[in-house]
């Protein structure tokens, strides 16, 4: 069944270009009537307009433009709308003109969701020195472009340059003030050209000025394509492939008070890193280069099946060939911020236990419930003082208030009886100066039937240690997007000893899909550091293991496209390929949920093909 925000009747009648500006867009009447226009973008002092994307003034909701009944429509972007593939795109609406209770009145999935880092020496353990010395292969990325989307890089390293020479061959630096420019939406681009020129002058900052203040896209750059650097002992899994750079702008305000997010903490939406995609398949397209991108961040919010917009264009990126993505798996299996409780003929409550800690009572914090579609959920909230009220499920268009008395507490409730693209009950909690102690959540449902639920909190990053559950279940961990039906998930493992890095979040995705589909090493990695300049550090996170991941497709990708022996291979032939040349323990039963179809290694995979 069409719903309106699909279409709008009579609208389409011809094939023709249309740009937001001329026309509506095909999703809810509610935003279709407050397109915003050019003039309503305030200027900065040097003269450069500040675009919605960077405003702070507009929001920004995903959609699904392209689904009409009525005939063909060929969309163009501008100011107000950004296309990010033939499904999904951007639209940037002022944010005086969206009402106050937006889960509620539009689709969840189109809000965007808030990433962060999945980061807390292993080439021979996944086979790919072997195949870097091999006398007939040596693969190591040439002709392949590796593709990080997270904090920037340095550039300056000697990781990426040889001599002068970089072998980055374009930064898109969302953060920057910018102007107009046909190449993106907004930010600034540097050519490889730009990049040179910066490393042969005095002050590369004049020239190129984009910096990667955490470190964390430095490092990942460095384990997927760093130079090797024998006197620390180091190499990236590609080193001769190029990279692209999409260095992602911070979240905007109004997401981070939606989501009770702490000042602190380096948090990226969800749009942005998937028109950062955009843009390296764009580049990949302009070199006719094989392309691997890595994403090393990850959320905990969504329904965690795969369905969210982010997860959804990773799916549909690896049906095409020269293109794959690597998604780290998340950090999340011991932090004790997912509940799962199941409802049936035997148990017709359950009591959730959540203590909270100083910090969230300072900041506050959200939460997610998720149940599944079969059965309709009745929640009551027990503060620490033992006062309870409930949740009502009647209310489905606005955000209710709870106001507990006796701890000056108030959370507010968005209850989605279905919510519309998963088709399950969401119910979002926003708690404001919670007090601390231990909460209660009791859950009930319909007599004489079985559904299960889940409960997550937000990942490591955007809520401290001390708020979690009595009672947690590290299953169902794997974050966003690495619930990608289609995408490489990859987990992390110690490769001193073959053991599973503890922090590392346990599948599947709550579809049973498997998730992760492997494992990479990604303990105690020595990568490049962004500072001090030049020097290199130790990490660990699954996040380092998905980089390791994407060299590795890199090289699949040489021997495949650029060597002519695969000329159609897709981002689904580098995952099947890595999943039959997995190791796998003999006592160990395959898939599982801890470590996929078990530990890459890409030198097996071609003794498979021999």
């Amino acid at each position: 069944m069409l719903k309106k925000e699909d279409y709008e009747p009579g609208l389409w009648t011809e094939e023709k270009n249309l740009t937001v500006e001329e026309t509506r867009l095909p999703f809810t009447e509610e935003l279709a009537g407050v397109i915003p226009h050019p003039e309503e973008n305030r200027e900065i002092p040097d003269g450069i307009q500040v675009v919605p994307a960077q405003n702070e003034s507009y929001q920004n909701f995903i959609i699904r433009y392209s689904r009409n009944v009525d005939g063909a429509v060929n969309y163009e972007s501008d100011r107000s709308f950004q296309i990010i593939n033939e499904l999904f795109g951007v639209i940037y609406i002022p944010a005086s003109q969206v009402p106050e209770s937006v889960i509620n009145s539009y689709s969840y999935s189109s809000v965007p969701k808030c990433y962060t880092y999945m980061d807390q020496g292993g080439l021979n353990a996944s086979g790919i020195n072997r195949l870097h010395e091999h006398p007939y292969l040596r693969l190591r990325g040439a002709g392949t472009l590796i593709a990080i989307i997270d904090s920037g890089i340095d550039y300056t390293h000697s990781a990426f340059r040889n001599g002068n020479q970089s072998r980055i061959v374009s930064i898109w630096d969302q953060s920057l003030p910018s102007g107009e420019s046909e190449e993106v939406p907004y930010g600034q681009v540097f050519t490889r050209q730009e990049i040179n020129r910066a490393l042969q002058s005095e002050n590369p900052q004049e020239i190129v000025p984009s910096a990667d203040i955490n470190g964390h896209g430095t490092r990942l750059a460095s384990i997927a394509a760093g130079n090797r650097n024998l006197e620390e002992g180091v190499s990236g899994a590609a080193p001769e492939a190029e990279l692209v750079i999409v260095k992602l702008k911070p979240a905007k305000e109004y997401l981070r008070e939606l989501y009770l997010i702490p000042p602190e903490a380096e948090v990226f939406q969800e749009d942005d890193i998937m028109l950062g995609i955009s843009y390296a398949i764009k580049c990949a397209l302009r070199y006719q280069k094989p392309l691997s991108v890595c994403v090393g961040l990850g959320s905990s919010q969504g329904s965690h099946r795969g369905d969210g917009p982010l997860s959804q264009y990773i799916s549909s990126i690896a049906d095409f060939t020269q293109n794959c993505v690597s998604v780290a798996a998340g950090n999340e299996g011991l932090a004790r911020r997912h509940y799962m409780g199941l409802l049936d003929e035997k148990t017709t409550s359950d009591i959730l236990e959540l203590r909270v800690g100083a910090k969230e009572a300072v900041h506050g914090f959200s939460m997610e419930f998720w149940g599944e579609a079969s059965d309709f959920y009745h929640v009551t909230i027990q503060s620490p003082t033992g006062e309870r009220l409930e949740v009502s499920s009647a209310l489905k268009y606005g955000t209710q208030e709870l106001s507990f008395v006796f701890v000056e507490t108030k959370v507010m409730v968005n209850y989605v009886p279905i919510e519309r693209r998963s088709g399950n009950t969401l119910i979002f909690f926003r708690f404001l100066h919670p007090a601390e102690g231990i909460w209660k959540l009791e859950t009930s449902g319909r007599l004489n039937s079985s559904a299960r639920f889940h409960v997550w909190l937000p990942v490591q990053g955007m809520i401290s240690e001390e708020t979690y559950f009595l009672e947690s279940s590290p299953e169902y961990t794997v974050t966003a997007p690495g619930d990608a039906v289609n995408g490489m998930t990859v987990t992390a493992y110690q490769y001193r000893d073959d053991s599973l890095y503890s922090k590392a979040s346990r599948g599947y995705n709550t579809d049973n899909v498997v998730k992760p589909d492997f494992a990479a090493p990604g303990v105690d990695m020595k990568a490049a550091a962004s500072r001090p300049a030049g020097t290199y550090t130790q990490s660990s996170g699954t996040s380092l293991a998905a980089a390791q991941t994407s060299g590795i497709a890199a090289l699949l990708f040489e021997w495949a496209i650029i060597r002519g022996n695969e000329p159609f291979f897709s981002g689904n032939s580098v995952k099947n390929y890595l999943r039959r040349g997995a190791v796998r323990e003999e006592d160990m039963q395959y898939p599982n949920p801890e470590w996929g179809y078990g530990r890459i290694d890409l030198y097996h995979t071609f003794e498979l093909l021999t």
